[in-house]
């Protein structure tokens, strides 16, 4: 006589998870190591690391594991908090085509695992048709909430490599003490020599400029004389000692009066 056994239907075997949020997880942890490794100045392991959390996270879409959303929001999030200043950096400059890839692959992959993560998009293809979107949307945000200026400003190669350039370093201003003259806007090119974002503050003025790890903004000041105190206003920068002067000098050399009392800076 045939033994018949009880075979699990077809429908009872547990669903496969989403190809496309397995793809974004590998794809977002390919992205962050890029730009943390390669594309973001100094390497920074620390920051790299975050490019385990989709690793987790993909490995758990493929075993069709209930908690792969956990670490696939948590790198999510943890990625924006540490890199979105970088990554609207690298958005704006379609010229320079390896940092605009690794932000755009960094922002799209975002969205698909944050869609993957909501109810009801775990069906085959839901998470990319959802999530493509949702990225997009991501990085226009990143965009308009903190927009990085052109490099160069308008100036030639020959014009930007004779202005006077400052570094910032972990945790300096070199040189911290800045003179110009009254009477014509200067420009200051600020290099990031450092592991981490640093910035050119004037308190006074309500000026702050974010210079991503790496990279080089400019700063055009065209101010009446007077002392201006600049500091880096990110985390705790100013009290590890990040902190300079900016010093506009009158006729006759003097500084004139102290700070606050007119003139413009422009971010370019």
């Amino acid at each position: 006589m045939t033994e018949i056994r009880d075979t699990p239907a077809a429908t009872d075997r547990p669903r496969p998870p989403a190809a496309a949020r397995t793809a974004a997880a590998a794809a977002l942890a390919a992205a962050v190591l890029l730009s943390t490794l390669v594309t973001g100045g100094a390497p920074d392991p620390a920051t790299a690391s975050v490019a385990l959390l989709p690793l987790i996270a993909a490995a758990g879409y493929l075993r069709s594991a209930r908690w792969a959303a956990f670490p696939a929001v948590l790198g999510v999030l943890t990625l924006l908090s540490l890199r979105a200043t970088d990554l609207s950096h690298d958005l704006v400059r379609p010229g320079e085509p390896l940092p605009f890839l690794v932000a755009a692959s960094a922002v799209l992959a975002s969205g698909v695992l944050l869609a993957g993560a909501l109810p009801g998009t775990a069906a085959r293809g839901r998470a990319a048709l959802v999530g493509l979107p949702l990225g997009a949307v991501l990085g226009l945000v990143l965009v308009l909430a903190l927009p990085q200026a052109d490099d160069t400003g308008g100036l030639s190669g020959e014009q930007v490599a004779a202005l006077p350039t400052v570094s910032m370093v972990d945790f300096a201003f070199e040189p911290g003490q800045l003179t110009v003259a009254e009477g014509q806007p200067v420009a200051f090119r600020f290099s990031n020599d450092g592991e981490g974002a640093h910035s050119f503050a004037v308190e006074s003025l309500g000026i702050d400029v974010t210079v991503p790890a790496g990279r080089t903004r400019m700063v055009v000041v065209d101010l009446e004389p007077g002392t201006y105190p600049f500091v880096c206003s990110v985390g705790d920068h100013e009290e590890k000692g990040m902190a300079g002067r900016l010093t506009v000098l009158g006729e006759g050399g003097g500084d004139g009066h102290a700070a606050g009392t007119g003139g413009a800076v422009h971010d370019h």
